[in-house]
Order: structure tokens, then C-alpha cells, then sequence
């Protein structure tokens, strides 16, 4: 998508070209941007009134403001096409037509319903190399000519057909749909092997472009490899008409040709919606069409509304900028801001002679001399931005399936942030490159091996190594039955030597730190000493390779007083522990980070102020209370960066420790209670993560709902995802961050329960005042969650929060995972559980309950001092349920489908127990820390 530019008003030449630039003369048709009657306040595109000037009539598409305005448009002029959804009619209206419809209420926008043509050359080629993923479980809506359903290389994946083609006898055009009539939906109505298509030129250009997009060549003789998404599926919408004059083909032995009227487009795209709405997992729809010369954005195009509409929903609409050669211009419908326009590149990442591009291009995509499938089982070369645009569509599908919690607004950023610049004169756009893309889009899934199979690295911190007792181990379990690792100070893995106490692992993050494709296990030792200096601290960033963690790049150790800016500048002091806490993922600019937590830190002779550091490229600066953090002093006994995590926009960071006054009197003494500072990655003038607010427990002023106690704890975790957050009319991107507080007393039932805990949800968007809001509050008892508070229930003590789907954020999809460490289950002590629930809807509406042999698929029974919810780990697909101490002498984990959890379909759940599946049977607290 790109942002509209509104320039100066240019004229325009409308041609019927998309595919390489016809030999022939295309017919054109003078106008101007849409841009230039929306700046005069008149709806009616200005050519209009030229075309109707002498008596005749002209086609129009007429946008209004909502839907009960169109039936006043309706009266001015014969119906051509109506929508079932969208606020367009489509109407034969003459030069009194126009001037009513100027003047009427509620008219956007009235454009001409002009006809664009799909072309392509044969050229021979190569085909594209298929990627390792494959848009399983994903769907490509192909908006074209048709597809051959029976072509063996999109054979048994076409899931959906529709056909809207106009009859216009005005303009010499008749229908394509197989049963002849202007609109068919259902199974054949889309097959090129039918009707009219048999025999038109043209009628191949779809089922081409379905197969770069999804074609899938295993097991056929001649066939190409794969299309970009060979997993994916498709619902393949005929929308053009078959046109009879040689006016408008151009050559006689161009004629019948092929061209799509924008209100047929309309149709098609309401009808994707209308799938995607119905519950058809489509990822992208894609238009290798257009027509026309935009070098702005055309925003009161008929099509822009539905284009948005279908982005809220979570589909992308992808669209060929042109084959026009045209080196600042774009066709249309890729002139629409909210639209994903591809230009084209050839093999040697040089621009295509014909590709259109300039500022409203988002990305190139190969297009030149691309092999695939063509009516009646065979394969041919075609060239074009057609060829392109597909291309994306099906690498949206391929990353939608790898990183399924992202948006789609996020996986294209994804796809050019990772993209290869092109520089040519007057801009510059990434070229896709959907190998590094699916390298590097992941905050959550670890693939240590770079296979696309998730790994998981389980801590065991006081495991004995080397005869030196709680040293501390981790075990990398890697994806797919490829083996395990562990790893350990002793290692020439790691850097340094076990000791006795350190604790190797007591907090894990994982992040493709140098963007190679491959994950890196960032593993701290926050008791490890320096000399004589006790607890100081380090963390080390153990590189993700081919061949497995620690067989690429050597390790880096992040030690205090080394290195480079803050953290070289720090100096050892005893207590520091440093890493005690770690968050690290990719900003919304795909920018590996790092934050680090160092509770007890001294700030200014204050013991135990705490600290943290923030590591980005070649940023490395202290984030300290009072001095880069906020306008709250670094007070003594703070532990500021006892917890901390992050998204790809925000940064949270815990401090338990907090002094909170209860009152706004001068007077009032501060109460040990807790607080939460939010960062943004966006810097501020001093060059630090810019401060957008804190959260605590006040009572006056309060932006946490609760009473301030001494010894609540709030902060203690944090866990944090990105998500869409509603805001009246608006959904903007966000942040939702869940904060315990294991330490807060509640009274129920009449008797106060010290040390029940609770749960509170923030949700922070960049435009809104203020930035960090309440969602809710959460607790054990019949207005809230499952189960009744009780002394010790310690609930908060972990959170873990995943988005679990791409679009709007629902109910459904966001989900979080609260430890209740202390929870009793019947007369167990102490046995632990795990409530489960969103934050969206009502408390108590949607949460599960999970202990040890419950419906949930949790194995075990419950036992005594287990504290099931004392590690939990979420990802998109997974819930990870760390259970150090017991059942079973070493420890274990459990990685839980997230619908076992919110009540779907209870699938296996995988247990990693030391000593069976090829884990040693050694240790004492596998299962402290998973990631």
C-alpha cells in the first residue's frame, strides 16, 4: 500500500493495456485524475461531461456515501449493475444524469466504468524458483479470465468460482460466463474449458496467472516447479466480457478480444468479501488488469472502498501497476492507496522495459519470461506485470502461513523491508525477496536450524554440569525429529566456563538477531559473577545456522564494562543480575532488538534501583528512571527491569519494587506497590526509546483499576503481542500487554486472601490520547475467571500473551495465559494451574482451565507443590507450559495447541520430558524458561 500523494492535477490517456505493450494501437480515452474533481468539491470526474456533451451517454460507476443514498442515484439513469454490499451502483446516465447526480446528497464520486485488457507476450523463460513453504491452509482469490479447472497444476485446489461479465451491446460486449449469461456463480462458472473462452484470444491470461500464484508441478512432466504458493488454494472469478469490435481490439486478428469493466471488478472483489466474511481463509486477491496514467493516488475510485474493506477483513488486494513503460505513473485500479501495486523485474534484477513505476509502486516481483500453466493441460512463457503481481499474492499466502499472528499490513511491510532495493530515477522500491521475508519475520517461532520447522529451547538452570551443582544447562529440541542440543558454559558454544550457582539460562529470548534466515537463542546467567563480584550478570547470543545453534557464528557475550555504548560504559557491581529479564523480536521496520533487564542495578547509590538496556543496530543505550525513562526517579529497591517484553512497536518494563502514592497529597507516603513503563521503539530527541506513559495502582488519577497495597507486585510479569485495537469507528495497530500482580490481596466471600493476585490488561496505540489505556482487570471468582481466590493462588506470577490470526483482533483470536502457581486442586497444595482466556468480551465468557489431566489434554495428575503456571511461553500456535518441579525428578514441558486451550478441537499435546524421546534423564528444573 502506499500513501496518497496528492500532486498537481495531470491529464490522463485510459488504455486497454496490462500485460507487455501490445504490437497494435489500443483505443484511449481522454480524462483526468480522480484527484482533480475531488479538490473542486465536484464528485463527477471532468471527462464526463465532454462524453455526454453532445446528447450521448456514458457508463458510469456512482459511489455514495453509505447505502441508503443509492436509490435517489439509482433514479437518474438506467441500472446497469447493482452490489449486494457496497455503496456503487452502476448506471447509463446522460448529461442531465450528471448534473443531478453533481448536486445530490450523498454522491462520492461518479466515474467512468471503463474497460481494461489483460496482455502478454510469449517469451521463453525459467520459472521463478519455488520457496520451502508453501501457503498451505491459505487461499488466492484470481480475479481474471477464468481458470482451466482441470489443469493438472491447480488441479483439486480451486474452491470457489463466480463469473461477472458484462453484456453491453454500446460497446460490442457479450458475456463469458459459460452459461452466457451476465453473471454465474458456482462450481464451472469460472472454467476457461467451457463457453466462450474456449475460443476467445485472451481467455489463457487466468489460468497463467493462477498458476505463478498457486501452481504446484509435483509429479508432472514439463510442468514448472511450483507457483510461489503451491499449497494455497483458489477461488478463481471470471471477470471480464468478450469484445467483438475491431474499434476496440484493434486489428482484425485481435478480434473478439478480452477486456473487464471496473463494475465487473467491483463484483468480483464484493464477492471475495463476501467468501472471506463466510469464513474462506483468503490471504490475497490479485488483478493483473488495468487501464489509464496515475502518477497520484485515485482515493474516490468505485473500487477504493471495497479495497478497504476487504484489508479489515485481512485480505490484500494485489494489482499490476502496467505495462506502459511510464516512469513516474501507475494504472488503475494500482493507483488506490490501500492497494499493493507490483511492478516487474527480470531475472538479473533489472527493470522490464514495459513495467510502469514511480512513488505510488509498493514492490517489483519478477515478470519477465515466466513459465506457466495455460488452458487445455499445457504451459507457455508469458511476460508482464501480470506475471508479477501473482507473485506477491502468493508470497502473502506463503508468509500467512508462517507467521499466522501477523497482519496483512504486516507481512507486507514484512515483504519490503526484507525486499532488494531497485534504485531507478525518481525512486527507489524493493524487489521481493520471500526467502530472507520468512527469515525474518518471526518475533515467536524459533527455527534455530533454518528448516521452517518450529524449534523449542527448554532452560534448566540448576542443572549440574560438569560436577559444578546449579551451573545450568539449555536443551534445544529441534522441529521435525532432526535431534537435540544442549547447551552449556563448559561448550565451546558458549562463552566462559560453568560455575557453581550460575544458572546458565534463567531467561531465554530468541530473535534472528543478524537476519540470515536462521533464529539465534539469546540466554542470560544473571547470577554469574565477576571475580569477586556476585551476581553481576551476562548474556549471550548463541547464532542460529544450517547445521544447528553454535555451529555458524561464534557466540557473543554481552558483559558489562565490554563491548561497546552503554553496556561498555556499565560497570560490575554485585547484585546487578543482569538478564534476569530478556525480550527481543524485529520492529515494525523489521529491525532486530534486545532489552535487557538488570533489577538490580544502583542508580545514584540507590541499591537495587534497577535498569535495562536497549539494543538496536548500532543503538545501545541505558534505559534508567528519572534520566532516559519517563519523569518517575530511580528510587532504591525499585527493580525496574524485573520484567520486560515487547512487539514490534512497544516496549514494556516491569518494576515491581515501584513506590506508589495512594493519594495526591504532598503528604502522602509512597506504598510499595509496583508499576509498568511503556516505551515506543521510535526514538526520541536523546536518542532513546521515547516514554508513552506508565501504569500503576493509584487511586486518584489511577490508570490501573485497583487499591494500592504494599507487597502487590504489580509487574512482576509482563507479556505483550500486537494486535488491532478498536477505537470508535477506527481500528488502528497496537499493542495489548498483560501485567500480574501476584502480590495483591482480595476479599472474598467476606475474608481477605492475601496474596491472591490478578491479572490487568493495557492496550497502546501511537494516535490516541493517552496512548496507554485499561482493557480490563482480571481475578479468579464468578464476575471474572474460573475458580475463587485464595490465599497464595499467587495468580499473575506468569503471563504469556499471542495473537493467534492475521486481521482484526477478536475474541477469538486473542489469547493469554496466566500462571496460578499457588492454585490448590482439591486438597493438592500448591499444585498449579493455568487459566486461559482473551481480553476481548466478557470476563469469564471464552476462559479455559488447565491442570495437570484435565479435558485440556494436560498429561499427569495434579501433585503436590508442582506449581503447574510457574513458565508458560505463548506463540502463534502454541501455548508452552513449563513444569520444573515435577511431576518426574528433572522437570518437564508441555506444548499445548492453543484450541485445547479456548475451547476447539483438543489435539495431542507434546510433552518434553527428560529422559525419553532422546532427552538425557539428568537434571533437576527443565522447564524454568522455554523459547
Amino acid at each position: 500500500m502506499k500513501r496518497p500523494i496528492w500532486a498537481a492535477v495531470v491529464t490522463v490517456m485510459m488504455t486497454a493495456a496490462i500485460g507487455a505493450v501490445p504490437a497494435h494501437a489500443a483505443v484511449t480515452l481522454t480524462t483526468t485524475t480522480t484527484a482533480a474533481a475531488a479538490a473542486e468539491g465536484d464528485p463527477i470526474d471532468p471527462p464526463l461531461y465532454d462524453e455526454t456533451a453532445d446528447g450521448g451517454t456514458v457508463r458510469v460507476n456512482v459511489v455514495t456515501k453509505d447505502r441508503t443514498d443509492l436509490a435517489d442515484a439509482a433514479a437518474v439513469g438506467t441500472m446497469m449493475q447493482s452490489f449486494e454490499t457496497l455503496p456503487v451502483v452502476t448506471l447509463e446516465v446522460d448529461k442531465t444524469g450528471l448534473d443531478q447526480l453533481r448536486v445530490q446528497p450523498g454522491v462520492v464520486s461518479v466515474t467512468e466504468d471503463v474497460p481494461a485488457r489483460p496482455t502478454a507476450d510469449d517469451i521463453p523463460s525459467t520459472p521463478d524458483s519455488a520457496t520451502a513453504a508453501t501457503g498451505q491452509g491459505g487461499t488466492i482469490a484470481v480475479l481474471d479470465t477464468g481458470v482451466d479447472t482441470s489443469h493438472p497444476y491447480l488441479k483439486g485446489r480451486i474452491v470457489a468460482e463466480a463469473c461477472f461479465s458484462p453484456i453491453v451491446p454500446d460497446s460490442s460486449a457479450t458475456s463469458l460466463c459459460p452459461n452466457g449469461t451476465a453473471q454465474q456463480e458456482g462450481t464451472g462458472s469460472a472454467n476457461t474449458g467451457t463457453g466462450p473462452c474456449l475460443t476467445v484470444h485472451g481467455c489463457d491470461h487466468g489460468t497463467h496467472v493462477a498458476g505463478i500464484a498457486a501452481g504446484n508441478g509435483a509429479n508432472l512432466t514439463g510442468a514448472p516447479a511450483a507457483g510461489a504458493a503451491p499449497g494455497a488454494n483458489i477461488v478463481a472469478i471470471q471477470i471480464f466480457s468478450q469484445f467483438n469490435s475491431e474499434d476496440f481490439c484493434g486489428t482484425p486478428e485481435d478480434t473478439p478480444c478480452v477486456a473487464s469493466f471496473a463494475s465487473a471488478q467491483l463484483a468480483g472483489l464484493e464477492k471475495v468479501l463476501q467468501l472471506k466474511q463466510a469464513g474462506t481463509p483468503i490471504v490475497a486477491a490479485n488483478l493483473s488488469l488495468g487501464s489509464g496514467r496515475y502518477t497520484t493516488a485515485c482515493d474516490n475510485d468505485a473500487r477504493k472502498k471495497v479495497i478497504d474493506d476487504l484489508l479489515t477483513a485481512g485480505v490484500a488486494t494485489v494489482v499490476a501497476a502496467g505495462n506502459n513503460a511510464y516512469d513516474n505513473a501507475v494504472t488503475s485500479p494500482g493507483c488506490v492507496s490501500s492497494a499493493i501495486t507490483i511492478g516487474s523485474t527480470t531475472a538479473d534484477d533489472q527493470l522490464s522495459a514495459f513495467t510502469n513505476r514511480g512513488p505510488l509502486l509498493d514492490l517489483f516481483a519478477p515478470g519477465n519470461s515466466i513459465l506457466s500453466s495455460v488452458p487445455g493441460g499445457g504451459y507457455a512463457t508469458k511476460s508482464g506485470t501480470s506475471m508479477a503481481a501473482p507473485y506477491v499474492a502468493g508470497a502473502l499466502a506463503v508468509l500467512h502461513q508462517a507467521f499466522p499472528d501477523k497482519s496483512i499490513t504486516s507481512l507486507e511491510s514484512l515483504l519490503k523491508t526484507t525486499g532488494k532495493p531497485i534504485t531507478y530515477t525518481g525512486a527507489t522500491t524493493p524487489r521481493v525477496d520471500l526467502a530472507k521475508a520468512l527469515g525474518q519475520g518471526s518475533v515467536n517461532f524459533a527455527d534455530f536450524n533454518c528448516d521452517r520447522i518450529e524449534d523449542i529451547a527448554v532452560a534448566d538452570p540448576e542443572a549440574t554440569v560438569g560436577g559444578d551443582a546449579k551451573a545450568g544447562l539449555v536443551r534445544v529440541i529441534y522441529g521435525g525429529g532432526k535431534g537435540t542440543l544442549e547447551l552449556n558454559q563448559d561448550l565451546p558454544t558458549v562463552p566462559g566456563g560453568a560455575e557453581a550457582n550460575d544458572f546458565f539460562g534463567d531467561a531465554l529470548a530468541t530473535v534472528d538477531y543478524d537476519k540470515d534466515g536462521c533464529t539465534e537463542l539469546v540466554a542470560a546467567t544473571s547470577r554469574e559473577d565477576a571475580g569477586t563480584l556476585a551476581d553481576v550478570g551476562v548474556v549471550d547470543i548463541i547464532y542460529g545456522s544450517a547445521a544447528g545453534l553454535g555451529a555458524g557464528k561464534a557466540s557473543v557475550r554481552l558483559e558489562q564494562g565490554t563491548g561497546s555504548g552503554a553496556i561498555l560504559t556499565a560497570a560490575d557491581e554485585a547484585g546487578d543480575r543482569m538478564g534476569a529479564a530478556l525480550a527481543a523480536g524485529l520492529t515494525t521496520a523489521q529491525e532486530p532488538y534486545l532489552v535487557i533487564g538488570s533489577p538490580g542495578e544502583d542508580i545514584d547509590d540507590k541499591a537495587d534501583a534497577g535498569g535495562a538496556f536497549y539494543l538496536r543496530g548500532t543503538i545501545n543505550r541505558a534505559l534508567v528512571q528519572g534520566k532516559t525513562v519517563g519523569t518517575d526517579l530511580a528510587e532504591a529497591g525499585d527493580k525496574f527491569g524485573s520484567s520486560v517484553a515487547a512487539t514490534p512497536e512497544h516496549v514494556v518494563i516491569g518494576a515491581p519494587g515501584e513506590g506508589v502514592k495512594p493519594s495526591p497529597s504532598p503528604a502522602a507516603a509512597e506504598v510499595v506497590s509496583g508499576a509498568v513503563t511503556v516505551l515506543s521503539h521510535e526514538l526520541n530527541s536523546s536518542g532513546v526509546p521515547a516514554y508513552l506513559g506508565s501504569a500503576h495502582q493509584a487511586e486518584v488519577g489511577k490508570l490501573v483499576s485497583a487499591e494500592v497495597e504494599a507487597g502487590d507486585q504489580f509487574g512482576a510479569a509482563v507479556a505483550a503481542t500486537e494486535g488491532t485495537v478498536t477505537m470508535g469507528p477506527l481500528t488502528m495497530r497496537g499493542s495489548y500487554v498483560a501485567i500480574g500482580a501476584p502480590g495483591e490481596d482480595l476479599t472474598f466471600d467476606g475474608a481477605n486472601k492475601a496474596d491472591a493476585g490478578r491479572v490487568v490488561v493495557l492496550s497502546v496505540v501511537k494516535d490516541r490520547n493517552p496512548v496507554v489505556q485499561e482493557v480490563g482487570e482480571y481475578q479468579q471468582g464468578p464476575e471474572d475467571v474460573t475458580g475463587a481466590p485464595e490465599a497464595g493462588d499467587r495468580m499473575g506470577a506468569q503471563v504469556a500473551m499471542a495473537t493467534l490470526g492475521a486481521g482484526n483482533t477478536t475474541a477469538a483470536n486473542l489469547r493469554m495465559a496466566v500462571g496460578v502457581p499457588g492454585e490448590d486442586i482439591g486438597t493438592v497444595v500448591d499444585a498449579g494451574a493455568v487459566s486461559v482466556f482473551s481480553v476481548i468480551g466478557t470476563p469469564g465468557a471464552n476462559d479455559k482451565w488447565i491442570d495437570a489431566g484435565n479435558s485440556t489434554g494436560m498429561p499427569g495428575t495434579p501433585g503436590t507443590s508442582q506449581k503447574a503456571g510457574s513458565s508458560l511461553h505463548g506463540t502463534a500456535t502454541r501455548l508452552y507450559i513449563g513444569m520444573p518441579f515435577g511431576p518426574g525428578a528433572f522437570g518437564g514441558l508441555y506444548a499445548m495447541p492453543w484450541s485445547n486451550a479456548s475451547g476447539g478441537t483438543v489435539q495431542p499435546v507434546v510433552s518434553y520430558v527428560p529422559g525419553v524421546g532422546g532427552l538425557p534423564g539428568a537434571g533437576l528444573r527443565f522447564g524454568t524458561a522455554a523459547r
